[in-house]
């Protein structure tokens, strides 16, 4: 006898998700359908949305594009759009052809305007070519990147205002704890509909432990961790700790220090929400004794686990306003993280310790530490150093040497920053005089103006960095120097600005004259870089 297998959480939700955008998309007159989830659903959506892909996993008869294009300027984002569907369409001939799909779509090659009706019309001319396939062209609008929120909203409002395409609808995520859809809710009346989906990953785990089966020790664990999460997330802290209880006292009947660890960390974590902070350090304390008994017992995650109780523990003495004992903690992560070894870690350890000190007024004692770790960052890969927080280490030792003179760069890159909004602005103002059918040449022509302003401020602000970088003295230069040669040969401190195109030093139209820096081996003499220890960490919780 044939048995059909049960679906998983992830599967259930899928099914509820396909028949919520289905009752959402009966009414004709949808235009955008925005989905409205909890903050940790990411990776369902994504799952929903892989899933219509896939004709033997599609819950809806729809055809769903994910679209991550950066947004720049409203006219950029169309023609980029516009080239993304061409590209893929192009693209997918080989499997086109042995699907039997013939490769016929015209539109593919023919221009519609660089606008955000033309997009809907390209959408909707390929929707119309595949109506056997598809009822509804969806596109999913997720930018990886928007230059100008307030932009891309007037983009949005375009395309709604457009004469509707019956075959095309809109879709963009929401979370519930921003709404950040809601005005266009409210502007679009019943063309826009909210789905508020029932996709929490913390109730996924639930389910997913409680169906795992079997029996003993591991499976009642699996659905008790999975209960204390969902409690750090939407309940108190009294009933993350009643909770946790009945997993801690599980998981030493098992012998599980490392569990014992995860749990404690959480129960830490829920204290910390409801600023109990005495609570909340005493909890931090007792998973490291967890995780100092898993690394005597040679758990290969043992000393990962006392690194981040230090840290936890850390975060708090700063958050209660006890900075000088939230470096001491800070540097006890960061030795921990020398012998695990993780020279990453080590870095930030360090570099909080001398943040923290620095926030206490002891700026020698801060900077020591902040040698400390420029020291460990020589033992990162070049290619990875830009994804530690070396460039927020470089800033803090800059603003210790020189806090004026940081602040003049900073400020320098704000005014770059609004220089450039002004221009995107001025061009989206241009282009929308232009009318609903503006021809390429036209574009091209305030494209060109739009690139040459950027080009301009960019010049300007680093020119004005360069300026300040040359009246340093010789530690902020050289400073200075090991961020260019550990980041990049233009850094010039925080906010980091590149150039507009991201042309090579070589293409700058007005490169500066930079700035004259010294050797920077000095700041890794063991000279500079004295160990100065912040007092230890008390034993007792004030």
């Amino acid at each position: 006898m044939h048995m059909t297998r049960q679906k998983n959480a992830v599967e259930r939700r899928i099914d509820v998700l396909c028949e919520q955008w289905l009752r959402a998309t009966e009414a004709p007159d949808v235009r955008a359908v925005i989905w409205r989830v909890p903050d940790n659903a990411d990776r369902m959506m994504a799952a929903f949305f892989e899933a219509q892909a896939h004709p033997e996993l599609a819950g809806t008869p729809d055809f769903f594009l994910r679209l991550s294009t950066p947004f720049e300027t409203g006219f950029g984002y169309s023609r980029a759009l516009k080239e993304d569907l061409r590209r893929r369409y192009l693209d997918s001939r080989d499997n086109m052809a042995e699907e039997g799909v013939a490769q016929d779509w015209l539109d593919a090659y023919r221009q519609q305007p660089d606008t955000a009706a033309g997009t809907l019309a390209q959408w909707a001319s390929f929707a119309t070519h595949h109506r056997e396939r598809m009822r509804y062209f969806a596109a999913v609008l997720s930018p990886e990147q928007v230059a100008s929120p307030a932009a891309f909203e007037r983009w949005l409002d375009a395309a709604l205002a457009t004469p509707a395409p019956a075959n095309v609808r809109l879709v963009l995520v929401d979370y519930a704890s921003t709404r950040q859809w809601q005005p266009l809710v409210e502007r679009h009346g019943s063309s826009v509909t909210v789905i508020d989906a029932p996709v929490d990953m913390f109730d996924i785990a639930r389910d997913i432990a409680a169906q795992s089966g079997g029996a003993g020790p591991q499976t009642a664990f699996r659905q008790m961790l999975a209960d204390v999460m969902t409690l750090l997330d939407k309940g108190s802290a009294s009933q993350v700790v009643a909770r946790g209880e009945r997993a801690i006292a599980l998981a030493q009947r098992a012998d599980w220090p490392d569990q014992q660890v995860v749990v404690h960390m959480a129960v830490a974590g829920a204290y910390m929400k409801e600023q109990q902070f005495p609570e909340a350090i005493a909890r931090y304390r007792t998973a490291r004794e967890r995780a100092l008994d898993a690394e005597r017992a040679s758990h290969p995650a043992g000393l990962q686990l006392v690194m981040q109780t230090w840290f936890g523990e850390a975060g708090v003495w700063l958050v209660a306003g006890q900075p000088e004992r939230a470096a001491a903690a800070y540097a006890e992560g960061a030795e921990v993280a020398r012998r695990m070894p993780n020279a990453m870690f080590v870095i930030e350890g360090l570099r909080m310790a001398g943040f923290c000190l620095a926030q206490a007024g002891r700026r020698e004692p801060a900077r020591d530490y902040g040698l400390q770790a420029l020291a460990a960052a020589r033992d990162v890969p070049a290619s990875d150093r830009p994804m530690t927080t070396l460039p927020l280490l470089l800033q803090d030792l800059l603003r210790l040497q020189d806090a004026p003179r940081t602040e003049k760069i900073e400020r320098a890159a704000e005014q770059y920053r609004v220089a450039v909004e002004s221009a995107r602005d001025a061009a989206e103002m241009r282009a929308a005089r232009l009318g609903a059918d503006p021809t390429c040449l036209e574009l091209e022509r305030i494209e060109a103006e739009l690139q040459g302003r950027y080009e301009t401020a960019f010049a300007n602000a680093a020119r004005e960095r360069e300026r300040q970088i040359a009246g340093g003295d010789a530690f902020f230069r050289r400073v200075v120097a090991v961020g260019r040669d550990f980041l990049h040969p233009r850094w010039s401190g925080l906010p980091d600005i590149r150039h507009p195109l991201d042309k090579a030093i070589v293409e700058w139209s007005e490169p500066p004259q930079f700035a004259v820096l010294p050797d920077p081996e000095p700041l890794f003499t063991p000279e500079s870089a004295t160990v100065a220890r912040a007092p230890a960490a008390e034993e007792t919780v004030a």
